[in-house]
């Protein structure tokens, strides 16, 4: 009788569980900013909503746009990789000279008109690209790393994901400095490791 009351006891407080979180879920509503907390809960790596990534319409201040462009594309640069519409000084292929350079649509549509969309070529997506957030990964104008990376290596990848937790999985342990791409696809799989 008593191992009876504590199975229905148990069965109970599963059920409960259950009900609050079915419930927690819907008062949560459906703003990005609180899809992003419940997600971010379980995932690492979810583009945060608010912080603050370019999308259509915004600028990262008001400029004249025309001089800018002009003495932007011709001061000497380091970076050896250069966005060709950057390096072409085709500003208005991704900016709207009349809005004084804010972006003519939002990520990730703006880069899809040039680059392919993985939601085409993956079952699974990368949480920054599923997002729409490109410029997580990505310098839109130039960098020094190719594939225009704003980090390489292990670094690219550890600035948003756990280390401790990374190297906690078996698979990780004698990696030494690899690059997390070699393994992994930064855009996309067919499983939730985004495998090779």
């Amino acid at each position: 009788m008593k191992t009876l009351i504590h199975k229905s006891f148990k069965q109970g407080r599963m059920f409960l569980l259950f009900v609050l979180m079915i419930v927690m879920v819907f008062q949560s509503g459906c703003s990005s900013t609180n899809h992003y907390k419940i997600l971010s809960f379980f995932f690492d790596g979810v583009p945060d909503p608010s912080a603050g990534d370019l999308q259509k319409g915004d600028s990262i201040k008001a400029v004249d746009t025309t001089s800018f462009a002009q003495n932007a594309v011709n001061r000497p640069v380091d970076m050896t990789h250069l966005h060709p519409p950057y390096k072409d000084k085709q500003c208005s292929t991704c900016h709207d000279q009349g809005s004084m350079g804010k972006l003519r649509v939002a990520q990730p549509g703006l880069c899809y008109q040039c680059h392919d969309d993985f939601a085409n070529r993956f079952k699974v997506l990368h949480g920054p690209v599923g997002g729409g957030q490109c410029t997580m990964c990505h310098s839109p104008h130039m960098s020094v790393n190719e594939a225009f990376a704003i980090r390489t290596g292990q670094d690219l990848c550890l600035h948003c994901h756990e280390t401790d937790q990374v190297m906690a999985n078996e698979s990780h342990r004698d990696i030494g400095d690899t690059g997390c791409t070699k393994c992994h696809n930064p855009h996309g799989g067919n499983d939730n490791n985004l495998l090779r």
